[in-house]
């Protein structure tokens, strides 16, 4: 299930481009749209508690956006419009078709703890203003990437257009956080910035094959987090996963200022990494926090430059390591050579964790990384 999950993740989900029968200036990678999800779930989380005092489960929120997008990797031929129109139309047919999808992640090997957690995330009735807050963030990501189309294309997206601000609207009278989002010009700034995410690419100074975007990335970070601590709490321990979602999240937003500067380069010239550590607050201060609120920012903080200290953060920083393992074994399987040793090199370092939680993925990865490699493989519907 993980393993296999995370091979799909790397393959389908940054095949499947969003608006893919609609005329685009600016393409959207499914796994992009759910990092922005995840992101403009939490703002608005964030503001709703803000604004009525009412506390919001963001833990259940995160896990919901990432484990129902799965179903897309399954179903990445219904593109999102023809989706909603089936929902509209027969809900029960829907949900049916996605409870298939989801049978097939739950059909592989995993540790019972997390099948039963995705079970049990997937079926809760008892969240309905998370719920509300993630259906606002979903049409509010649909509404910015079709608006940017729209200017060259205005006809073709009049319709969905509409109907997306129509469904915003709706929503917004029973969500206060979406309602001050959609008057309010700074805070959809700050969410515009944070989006642009999906256009600074890992590895960009080398040729891939697939290119993978410093949003995709924090999705795959925050999948392989969730593992790795549920994995150390059936060891006994305690790890708070929502922290640990939430670090993965944030951990690379500085890069939509700075671009992202890889490893080598940051450790090249002493003193460099604590002057970019500097130079990334400033930034921030400069083109980002601008557009928020003094108190967000003092919230976002902690998750955004010091994601990785103290041991919960050493965990997040496993799963930010194997994300690289995995993204360097993709291009290493399909040829490219410079990924082997790239490769081989995150692989040693990362063997030599001691961790129940690192030592489940690395066999995970290693079987359906190097033994399944048929990525058009589909769960039988019969």
């Amino acid at each position: 299930m993980v393993g296999n999950t995370l091979r799909l993740m790397l393959t389908r989900w940054l095949s499947i481009i969003r608006w893919n029968n609609f005329p685009r200036v600016v393409d959207t990678m499914q796994m992009d749209n759910v990092g922005s999800t995840l992101h403009a779930a939490l703002f608005l989380a964030y503001q709703e508690e803000n604004i009525t005092g009412i506390r919001i489960d963001t833990l259940y929120l995160m896990k919901k956006i990432i484990f129902t997008s799965l179903a897309d990797l399954i179903l990445s031929d219904i593109n999102s419009g023809t989706k909603w129109y089936i929902k509209k139309l027969d809900e029960k047919i829907f949900d049916e078709l996605y409870e298939k999808a989801f049978a097939f992640f739950l059909s592989g090997e995993a540790p019972e703890s997390l099948k039963n957690d995705f079970k049990e995330t997937l079926h809760r009735d008892d969240k309905q203003l998370e719920d509300k807050i993630f259906l606002a963030a979903k049409k509010y990501v649909w509404y910015a990437e079709a608006q940017a189309n729209a200017r060259v294309f205005q006809e073709i997206y009049e319709v969905p257009l509409w109907e997306i601000k129509k469904s915003l609207k709706e929503l917004s009278q029973d969500l206060e956080c979406l309602k001050e989002l959609l008057r309010n010009s700074d805070y959809e700034k700050y969410l515009a910035h944070i989006f642009r995410l999906s256009y600074s690419m890992r590895w960009n100074q080398y040729q891939r094959n697939t290119p993978i975007s410093v949003m995709s990335h924090k999705v795959v970070v925050c999948y392989i987090s969730y593992i790795i601590g549920m994995i150390w709490n059936d060891q006994w321990e305690d790890n708070d996963i929502n922290n640990m979602l939430m670090r993965a999240i944030y951990h690379d937003v500085p890069e939509v200022i700075t671009g992202d500067i890889i490893t080598p380069t940051k450790k090249a010239v002493p003193g460099f990494v604590e002057l970019l550590e500097k130079v990334e607050e400033t930034m921030m201060d400069d083109y980002l926090f601008g557009y928020i609120t003094p108190d967000y920012k003092d919230f976002l903080i902690p998750y955004i430059l010091k994601p990785f200290d103290d041991e919960l953060g050493k965990k997040v920083k496993y799963a930010d390591i194997f994300s690289a393992l995995v993204e360097a074994k993709i291009e290493d399987r399909i040829g490219n050579h410079f990924f082997h040793e790239k490769y081989q090199t995150i692989l040693a370092h990362i063997s030599r964790i001691n961790h129940p939680g690192v030592e489940f993925l690395l066999k995970e990865i290693l079987f359906h990384f190097d033994n399944v490699w048929d990525d058009v493989i589909r769960p039988s519907y019969d």
